[in-house]
């Protein structure tokens, strides 16, 4: 099998990784080129005396080379699966470190199918309940001291708010984070930038986001105040926007979604030092949502994952929550999609419902996943608070001001198309388009404003 372009680009970690990756996609530049199956090799010159050996997996994907880069896949690894994209490299016999490589590959496998059949070890119940109650005892006061502090913060009104340093909200932040509730420490931090932020089409003014994200804080902290009057799954969804982690334990005992999932989109976030990257994956046959969410850092790269453009056969495992979102990868392999489609697309009202739907169930929510099918974009009449909106003859969403929206309008060219992304109740992130059956999509981490044709 063989990437696309577009695909490859994708799994860069970063925009200037995305570009150094282009320029080591020629294939002048390297030597020993081969193939075994999905297994590409060959090796360039670096700065070292010696020539870096990369190879990569296009299945997986996955690569390695001996550069000293900590960056995953790095430039060459980028560079050689380009290298193959635009000719596919011959077959050949493949040298002693690829085989090596490669059979590394199939005994971490293995191994790790030996580790899952083998007994669980025992678990020492009292201390992990003595655990559990020192973490429920901290989160409980971290959020007796939110709840003050909101109080104290209303009291004084939002005019005082927004005079008020960042130093301000990152010190109710920390206590957050001290007292186990890191997801409320997120949602805090996050709303100096929503006082900051210049005004634009498709958002709310800044006074009135700042009471949007008190608002929904407030929710999520009634919520947690009465977990045992809510059902499981909504319980376990107020627990994770708190930030309780769901252990191993609990994800093995979760019931596999086997599917033929296309992949929309991926999407990049980044704080401090940690990067997040979202997933985003549509069930061929059921039209089920899913987010596939990793976390990397520069010593701990991103786990390899299914090209946007890519379908993954298999299964995957849904965290509890409701309403569900939030998945892992089962068992299951990517390759090329079956064809450019966007399954459950439905009109710009049946959207409004899902997002109103997915609200009465998880007040606290940011945005909600939407998919459009047969809508227009298109510009808006002098006056109104966005230029831009996406509709049909149901309704229309406003679209949110951004880089590449003039290439999105091109793209759709004034036809119908299927649209995909994220709805905040103001406006419209696009993440995945389909026209004239072929998937566009929002480029996971690049500067430039343009869409990428991955299927």
């Amino acid at each position: 099998m063989s990437l696309t372009t577009a695909q490859i680009l994708d799994l860069a970690p970063d925009a200037s990784s995305r570009k150094a990756g282009q320029d080591q996609a020629k294939p002048q530049k390297w030597a020993g080129l081969g193939r075994a199956g999905t297994v590409i090799w060959g090796e360039i010159k670096g700065s070292g005396a010696s020539p870096y050996r990369t190879v990569a997996d296009l299945a997986g994907p996955s690569s390695k080379c001996t550069c000293p880069s900590r960056k995953f896949p790095c430039k060459h690894g980028l560079g050689l699966m380009l290298v193959d994209a635009s000719a596919p490299i011959a077959e050949g016999e493949p040298p002693d470190w690829a085989a090596a490589w490669m059979k590394g590959r199939e005994s971490r496998a293995a191994a790790a199918e030996t580790r899952a059949k083998e007994p669980a070890k025992p678990v020492d119940e009292r201390a992990q309940a003595k655990r559990r109650q020192a973490r429920e005892d901290r989160v409980a006061a971290a959020l007796d001291e939110l709840d003050l502090w909101l109080r104290d913060l209303m009291r004084c009104g939002l005019a005082a708010a927004r005079s008020e340093p960042y130093a301000f909200w990152d010190r109710m932040a920390g206590r957050l984070v001290d007292g186990q509730a890191p997801g409320l420490a997120r949602r805090v931090r996050a709303l100096p930038g929503l006082i900051a932020a210049a005004p634009q089409a498709g958002a709310p003014r800044p006074e009135a986001a700042l009471g949007l994200g008190l608002g929904r804080l407030a929710l999520l902290l009634r919520a947690a105040r009465r977990l045992d009057a809510l059902s499981p799954e909504q319980a376990a969804g107020v627990r994770a926007a708190l930030g309780y982690p769901v252990s191993a334990e609990e994800m093995a005992a979760r019931p596999d979604h086997a599917d033929t999932w296309a992949v929309l989109a991926h999407a990049i976030e980044e704080e401090d030092r940690l990067t997040a990257r979202s997933v985003w994956l549509v069930g061929r046959a059921s039209g089920a949502l899913a987010q596939v969410i990793d976390y990397g850092t520069a010593g701990a790269p991103l786990p390899p994952a299914p090209a946007a453009g890519q379908d993954f056969s298999g299964a995957l495992a849904f965290q509890p929550g409701d309403p569900p979102l939030r998945a892992v990868f089962r068992e299951g392999q990517a390759g090329p999609a079956a064809e450019a489609a966007l399954p459950g697309a439905a009109s710009v009202a049946a959207a409004r419902d899902a997002f109103a739907d997915a609200l009465s169930r998880a007040p606290w929510l940011e945005r909600w996943p939407v998919r459009l099918g047969r809508v227009r974009l298109g510009r808006l009449a002098a006056g109104s608070a966005a230029a831009f909106a996406v509709g049909d003859e149901t309704g229309s969403l406003a679209l949110r001001a951004e880089p590449r929206l003039p290439s999105l309008l091109a793209v759709a060219a004034g036809r119908p198309v299927d649209l995909f992304g994220l709805y905040d109740g103001y406006g419209l992130s696009p993440l995945a388009l389909v026209a004239e059956g072929r998937l566009y999509a929002m480029p996971a981490q690049d500067s430039q404003p343009v869409l990428l044709q991955v299927a």
